[in-house]
């Protein structure tokens, strides 16, 4: 099994069950359910990766505080390698309030100076005997602009690594044939709205064209129940599930694409593991719960 590397951010999920966003910040409200649950991008492709047999290493910062030290012990208890020296002093550990609507669909409150937002190149640690490197956060981070992440990347690729990046909304109007680092991705994923907002572009084979246009090797575009969009086709998912949550559903979907990726799968079987994986998170309240039940 090849050793994965997941670079990115690691949080504590607060969630909130069947919100109803109106009445929430009314002043006084009574939700379904409220429970707490570990997430960030990062943390979630690195728990469903270990999960599902593979060697992982995690690349975080957590603040010195007892929330970063709950996400250190389970990210062990998961069987996801970590370093000691992940704790920063006078930064706290990032908290994301998660209002989950009627249909599983999710809003984000979230602080602005949290971990999360100022995870740097000096955080970064790649091991000798990687293989794949998964930057899963590209955008989350303030601190990484196009310039730290053309050398981050750069890096990588003259090791011999297999790049693949998972994306989240763009920070500062970012385009994508601005974007240098862009030209080393081996494997590059985004939602519909992410392909969306990066190039500029309303139809998703537009943006697929722009994508490769600006040097990333292969593109894949998850999109919700269609499953996902790879080379001018859509490949669905094998079944219709109901979604529940669809927190951390992206994570999954890429944890399990990189799983079949590190097994020699084909891109196409890797895709179906993909949407399996990622189906099965949508019917768990939570990020990453539903390893639990393998």
């Amino acid at each position: 099994m090849s050793k994965i590397n997941v670079l990115g951010a690691s949080c504590i999920d607060i969630l909130v069950d069947k919100a109803d966003k109106e009445q929430f910040f009314s002043g006084r409200y009574k939700a379904d359910q409220i429970k707490t649950s570990f997430g960030g991008d990062g943390l979630n492709e690195a728990v469903v990766l270990a999960a599902l047999g593979n060697d992982v290493s995690f690349s975080t910062i957590l603040g010195d505080d007892p929330s970063g030290h709950m996400i250190f012990d389970f990210l062990k208890q998961k069987g996801v390698k970590i370093r000691d020296d992940v704790f920063r002093e006078n930064i706290d550990t990032y908290i994301s309030l998660v209002l989950i609507d009627e249909t599983g669909e999710r809003s984000f409150v979230g602080s602005k100076n949290g971990s999360l937002r100022l995870y740097d190149l000096e955080d970064v640690h790649i091991d000798d005997d990687c293989k794949i490197v998964s930057f899963a956060s590209l955008f989350i981070s303030k601190m990484l602009d196009d310039e730290k992440l053309t050398v981050l990347f750069e890096k990588i690729k003259e090791k011999g690594i297999t790049l693949c990046v998972d994306t989240s909304s763009i920070k500062n109007d970012e385009y994508a044939l601005d974007m240098r680092c862009l030209s080393y991705v081996d494997y590059f994923f985004c939602n519909e709205s992410e392909a969306r907002q990066l190039c500029r572009k309303e139809d998703l084979m537009e943006c697929e064209k722009i994508l490769y246009q600006a040097g990333i090797r292969n593109v894949i575009i998850k999109a919700s129940a269609k499953g996902c969009l790879y080379k001018g086709s859509f490949y669905p998912p094998q079944e219709t599930i109901e979604c529940i949550d669809s927190t951390g559903a992206g994570d999954s979907f890429v944890a399990g694409f990189i799983s079949g990726l590190s097994k020699g799968q084909t891109v196409i079987s890797s895709i179906e593991n993909a949407n399996c994986c990622g189906a099965k998170a949508c019917q768990y309240v939570g990020a990453n719960t539903w390893v639990s039940y393998l």
